[in-house]
């Protein structure tokens, strides 16, 4: 049975059902500067109704969805194309719908997270991945970095991905934040190689202290290390032209 526009408007006054009003004042106060409408559905749910959505015309729900100005709606369009089960090509072709559509930090990561299928086609994504690293759209640029943070920060790819990320030059605030949660996420899964980088790497200063910054604050750096990248944060007097 094909997806219709009434399909659509039964989920809209569905979503607006589970709708939570405080849970919409905080997240939506999360997210500034974003033209959507916002409902105040948790995430737990909304995948919840993605996974039931996937057993039914989630293809004919993409083609009729995609254009929504609302944010559920569009964190909907994401979590069903990152869950939905099909060929990986075919996948990616719903993936790139999906990347243009991204307007908010919050839609990128979760679906990143979501988007688990890329372990088992590596080479395939990361090919794919690599015009979105240079593009001049921001969440473009993010969801790269967010993917190769989620998915590669391997043995494997580790060298690679730590170059990647001294190479991205967008002046996006939310690629930089999204370098300095890598590059924190690097250093927490691949210590050693990451340390030596961050000895002699090209970050800009902001993204750079912001790294430390979330090594910080981490749980899962050592007591001592942090006292060591206290010592390695930029000063203003110090810091490098990059």
């Amino acid at each position: 049975m094909s997806y219709t526009k009434a399909d659509l408007d039964n989920l809209d006054a569905q979503l607006r059902k589970m709708a939570d009003e405080k849970y919409r004042e905080f997240h939506s106060g999360l997210i500034p500067n974003v033209d959507a409408v916002f409902y105040g559905v948790r995430t737990p749910s909304l995948r919840k109704l993605a996974r039931q959505m996937i057993k039914e015309d989630w293809r004919g729900f993409l083609e009729l969805a995609w254009d929504s100005d609302v944010y559920e709606m569009n964190m909907l369009c994401g979590m069903v194309t990152a869950l939905a089960k099909c060929d990986f090509e075919e996948k990616l072709s719903y993936v790139r719908k999906f990347v243009l559509h991204i307007n908010n930090w919050a839609v990128c990561d979760v679906v990143c997270g979501d988007l688990k299928d890329a372990k088992k086609h590596k080479e395939r994504m990361y090919e794919f991945l690599q015009p979105y690293l240079s593009s001049s759209e921001e969440y473009e640029v993010r969801f790269a970095v967010v993917i190769l943070m989620q998915y590669f920060i391997t043995d494997e790819y580790i060298h690679d991905v730590l170059q990647i990320y001294d190479g991205i030059r967008h002046d996006g605030y939310y690629v930089k934040m999204a370098v300095a949660w890598a590059v924190s996420t690097c250093f927490i899964k691949q210590r050693e190689i990451t340390l030596q980088y961050l000895l002699s790497c090209n970050l800009d200063d902001f993204t750079y202290n912001k790294s430390i910054q979330k090594m910080l604050e981490s749980f899962r750096v050592s007591k001592e290390d942090k006292e060591m990248l206290r010592g390695m944060k930029r000063r203003k007097g110090e810091m490098s032209e990059a």
